[in-house]
């Protein structure tokens, strides 16, 4: 069994163990809360205690299984050489946070997008230091596993379209699972951690509104796996998610849309931006600009 297979094979079972675990921990929860009175404003919902749940699941039973999972180093990841690397990170970070201000502007010449400081200055800088953070965590875990494991265990075992197709659309795929968050638990139910599953796959009941972002997800996929394939490190990739990330999570701490739909230019279903046009349009651009940077590399794949 290849190392991406046994990874996907312990996120199943970690996600089967936390729906049979999830009802039996929110049961223990309420039960601790409803005694202590001051503990009021920590009553979570479900869909709270099982992503919270499956998480600390996840982490500490990688750490207990890494052995196991044969995932190999950093270095074997895509993560070697950082001295080497850093560069590479720092200028995907910049290109795709220019991505985000260009399509600004382009939505600003648009009078779809009106740019102006909304928060406080202090507001301001918490929020846009939060969007870093969260950006750089975003970036190296979903690259170390869309890019590090599955895509470099799928190019060993077939053909690179093959692998790049099979990647990027379960990449775009599960960017629409998205557990309900109105499950709501009176007493005891075994079955709440199933049901919480199952509805996460209510989005793709209507595929046809999924398409624009699907679409444009799966070439943001693409774009990331071109980065990895011409550099064979996952610094590129990692700094062009993180900026991508960051530039739409401090979007709106430096200006506001001023409608609801983007249109088709820019986005008429979400995610906002990512299934609009000139988003795919941009992709491309920055595709080509990834090709420029890595003239002098040698290639991997």
């Amino acid at each position: 069994m290849k190392s991406y297979q046994r990874f996907f094979l312990f996120l199943l079972l970690v996600l089967l163990a936390t729906s049979l675990l999830s009802p039996w921990v929110a049961a223990l929860w309420e039960h601790i809360v409803d005694r202590v009175p001051e503990w009021q404003k920590y009553r979570y919902s479900f869909s709270r205690i099982f992503d919270r749940l499956f998480m600390i699941m996840g982490i500490g039973c990688f750490f207990l299984w890494r052995s196991r999972l044969k995932i190999g180093s950093l270095a074997d990841l895509g993560l070697g050489g950082i001295r080497k690397g850093y560069p590479d990170a720092i200028g995907g970070f910049f290109l795709a946070v220019g991505s985000i201000i260009a399509l600004a502007l382009l939505m600003a010449l648009a009078d779809i997008f009106s740019p102006y400081l909304r928060l406080s200055f202090a507001t301001g800088m918490e929020r846009s230091v939060k969007a870093l953070l969260a950006a750089l965590t975003v970036g190296v875990l979903e690259e170390i596993f869309f890019r590090g494991i599955l895509l470099k265990g799928m190019l060993a075992d077939t053909k690179p379209p093959i692998a790049l197709a099979a990647t990027n659309l379960f990449y775009s795929a599960i960017h629409f699972v998205r557990p309900s968050k109105n499950i709501t638990l009176s007493g005891f139910d075994p079955l709440a951690g199933f049901r919480h599953v199952l509805y996460a796959f209510e989005p793709f009941l209507d595929p046809l509104a999924l398409l624009p972002g699907l679409f444009g997800l799966f070439l943001i996929g693409l774009v990331l796996s071109y980065a990895f394939m011409r550099t064979g490190s996952l610094y590129l990739a990692i700094g062009l998610h993180a900026g991508w990330v960051f530039g739409l999570k401090t979007l709106r701490v430096y200006g506001d849309f001023r409608r609801e739909d983007l249109g088709w230019l820019f986005g008429a279903t979400d995610p906002k931006l990512v299934s609009g046009m000139a988003t795919w349009l941009a992709l491309l651009i920055v595709a080509y600009a990834v090709h420029m940077m890595t003239r002098a590399q040698k290639r991997k794949f």
